[in-house]
């Protein structure tokens, strides 16, 4: 905590509430604390001229690309041509300035944790407000947010969560650099996220819990002595036990209602995603008649940011991300590999990106969690500047 406060007190109190406020969105307007984290970054010139690399060419070339095809069509309004081309580059700009104040990876865990913690509060909230006046017997999955009771989705309110996901994931591959009290802030801070997401009815959350939790133990592993690993494994194994001996899994317990309704379908509506691949499918075929994009009434969104951007903004940005989201593979596999022995942050990132690009592969981005792919562009920022002072 007390690494966080001199951070603060580093970066300055008045750039860390314009983010803080960007990741709140207080009544559906943090996009304008946006514009100002975007005036701020830009009014650094001498940092700038001194972190340009090859993703803020692209980010900005996609950005300006996409922005200028969602022109001819602002379904979302006028305001998001300015962020689409706007904020990609400068939020990835602004990670790597929040990086350059300081070395310590410790405190750059820190910072990432904060930052979900804080993107995630008005889901959270908001989640959690409505499971405490009606529970889980719920099969309506749109949440009114608490700032301005506007409803909401489900897939909306469900992606704010997703970093939240991946906390069981960092406590077991971290669990003897974090703090008593840190643990204890960061499970209860699960268990009502894990809580939201049963009451969303989100697969795409319990998969990225679930997945990360076994990457988690895969990776630390080999970083640990036999004696730690034995040890691992029995915690692990208590708490397995203590879930399927005390939590009935029946479709019809009241928690799984939401659940249980999704599953009506059968199981190939589950195995198919939610229809999700046939929509694939259906895009992969409309990028060779329809290159330039196609819009939304031919058969919904896409369920997928590649392939929702290439309807929106056709051919082009969509190789354009392709090719940014190929190369932060290839980034974040050599950060994680350049010092072995940043185990507690190095896990973090690794656990962080497969919570990204999950989420990316089954929503559709651009329309409606945009913010969630500035947050990564904020992440890979962080990332890459702490890479830059490793090599250094």
């Amino acid at each position: 905590m007390k690494a966080l406060f001199n951070f603060i007190n580093s970066i300055g109190f008045v750039l860390s509430g314009l983010l803080a406020l960007y990741l709140l969105d207080p009544f559906n307007k943090g996009f304008l604390f946006g514009y100002l984290l975007v005036i701020f970054i830009i009014l650094k010139i001498n940092f700038i001229s001194k972190n340009l690399d090859g993703d803020v060419f692209l980010l900005s070339l996609f950005s300006i690309i996409y922005a200028i095809f969602y022109a001819f069509e602002p379904l979302a309004g006028i305001q998001y041509i300015a962020i689409y081309a706007l904020f990609p580059q400068s939020f990835y700009l602004l990670g790597k300035y929040l990086a350059s104040n300081t070395k310590d990876p410790k405190t750059l865990f820190v910072i990432m944790f904060y930052i979900a913690s804080i993107f995630s509060f008005s889901a959270v909230t908001s989640v959690f407000l409505n499971f405490r006046e009606g529970g889980f017997a719920q099969l309506d999955r749109t949440i009114p947010m608490f700032w301005n009771s506007q409803p909401t989705s489900a897939t909306l309110m469900g992606g704010f969560l997703t970093l939240n996901m991946c906390i069981p994931a960092i406590l077991i591959s971290g669990y003897r650099q974090i703090s008593n009290l840190n643990k204890i802030i960061a499970t209860l801070l699960f268990v009502i996220s894990l809580t939201c997401a049963i009451r969303l009815g989100s697969r795409t959350q319990l998969v990225i819990f679930l997945f990360t939790s076994i990457v988690s133990v895969i990776y630390i592993f080999p970083r640990q002595t036999y004696k730690q690993n034995i040890y691992l494994l029995i915690l692990l194994t208590v708490c397995i036990g203590f879930v399927l001996r005390n939590v009935s899994f029946d479709l019809n317990a009241d928690w799984l209602t939401t659940f249980a309704g999704r599953m009506s379908g059968g199981v190939g509506e589950v195995t198919s995603g939610g229809g999700r691949t046939e929509r694939w499918i259906k895009s992969f075929e409309y990028l060779f008649t329809h290159p330039l994009g196609w819009e939304a009434k031919e058969f919904g969104y896409s369920h997928n940011m590649w392939l929702d951007v290439l309807r929106a903004g056709g051919i082009i940005p969509f190789i354009l991300l392709i090719i940014h989201s190929i190369k932060s593979f290839f980034q974040i596999k050599r950060t994680i590999t350049i010092s072995k022995a940043n185990i507690l942050l190095n896990g973090q990132i690794l656990f962080y990106a497969i919570a990204f690009f999950l989420l990316f592969m089954v929503e559709p981005i651009f329309d409606g969690l945009f913010s969630s792919f500035v947050v990564f562009c904020l992440y890979k920022g962080i990332v890459n500047k702490y890479y830059t002072n490793l090599s250094q």
